[in-house]
């Protein structure tokens, strides 16, 4: 089910905004709505690997400095 909602942007945005969308050949609306979409999903993955990372952290599974200096080192690039 779609809505509809209103959101005001400065000019210069609503161009490039223009723009993009008359270059894919889509609606102002199909490039906003893709826009956010993309952008909430990067958000949810984002505040998911976060939670992950603070979970991991909270158990002890943590990797010091020493051991990610060793793993790029192992990519033949030099740390020191």
């Amino acid at each position: 089910m779609q809505k509809t909602t209103t959101v005001r942007f400065e000019q210069e945005t609503l161009a490039r905004l223009d723009q993009i969308a008359a270059s894919l050949g889509r609606p102002r609306s199909w490039v906003i709505n893709d826009a956010v979409t993309k952008y909430l999903e990067y958000e949810v993955w984002f505040l998911e690997e976060v939670q992950r990372g603070l979970d991991a952290a909270e158990h002890g599974d943590l990797v010091t400095h020493d051991e990610v200096k060793d793993s790029i080192r192992g990519l033949g690039i030099n740390v020191d």
